[in-house]
């Protein structure tokens, strides 16, 4: 169930007896928040997530369970969703992160053979972008005015 206490409390009494024993798992914001953190949710994420919650099938509760999984999974999926954002980085600051990217990659630790090859072509991107002339052009082709 998703609701307020008030909107819970008055379906749970809808279905089952008043003096009936049951057990309730409850999520609230700051629980998404906590257990999101890395994907700083904002407070829309939160109710997002809380909404998915609520509307689980019991199959998926009972096979899977409702914990860090599935809260991560509902905010990368809502992270999906959102354009990529674009930043803008000085080049000398890029110029000076470049060596240690590289340096970082060759630490067996950091490594994780499923994202090798993405981090290359990104570090390849950066490379090429940092040895070519940009200045007339900005980064999708065009003329910057």
């Amino acid at each position: 169930m998703y609701g307020t206490v008030s909107d819970i409390c008055c379906n749970l009494l809808k279905v089952f007896e008043n003096k009936e024993k049951i057990a309730v798992i409850i999520w609230n914001e700051e629980d998404v928040r906590e257990v999101g953190a890395a994907f700083n949710p904002t407070v829309p994420d939160t109710q997002a997530v809380l909404r998915a919650i609520g509307d689980a099938d019991s199959d998926a509760l009972w096979r899977d369970g409702i914990g860090r999984n599935f809260v991560e999974g509902e905010l990368r999926w809502l992270a999906a969703l959102r354009p990529p954002r674009q930043i803008a980085i000085p080049e000398d600051a890029l110029r000076t992160l470049l060596p240690l990217m590289e340096a970082g990659m060759n630490i067996p630790r950091y490594q994780t053979q499923d994202r090798i090859a993405e981090e290359e072509a990104a570090l390849d991107t950066l490379r090429y972008l940092l040895s070519t002339d940009t200045s007339a052009h900005n980064l999708t082709g065009g003329n910057q005015p």
